[in-house]
């Protein structure tokens, strides 16, 4: 299957498969290893897992408060993407999937393959030898 981020704005990140996930995770980390540093990826990750942190401290369950931290992760990959031109496909593929939890109809699953795809292109990254310095 042909995969694109075009998908995120016609689809829910809830609706998506384990394959879905790994495809797009495998083909944006071997992407991402060739232009952004591990630690620049390993920054955004950081922020992914307080989130994560506050979502499985809550039962699991999508308020507002998780909602607002997924939104303001925005702001910091913009502000990367302003210091460094090649974060700027990493920033907007992050928009798209931030934006397909938050309009999701089953926004804990949203959340949940929001999750399993950033660790899976941050250890795709790895895999491809993503750039260290």
């Amino acid at each position: 299957m042909e995969t694109n981020q075009i998908e995120f704005k016609i689809r829910d990140l809830a609706e998506i498969s384990a394959s879905e996930i790994d495809n797009w995770a495998n083909r944006k980390g071997s992407e991402y290893a060739r232009s952004i540093k591990t630690n620049q990826i390993r920054n955004v990750f950081s922020h992914i897992n307080l989130i994560k942190t506050k979502f499985r401290n809550n039962n699991n369950t999508y308020n507002d408060e998780i909602e607002t931290s997924l939104v303001l992760l925005k702001p910091k990959l913009a502000y990367a993407a302003g210091r460094q031109n090649q974060i700027k496909s990493f920033q907007s593929f992050m928009f798209e999937i931030i934006d397909s939890v938050v309009r999701s109809k089953h926004p804990e699953k949203a959340i949940e393959n929001f999750f399993y795809l950033v660790e899976a292109i941050v250890a795709y990254h790895k895999f491809y030898g993503g750039k260290e310095s």
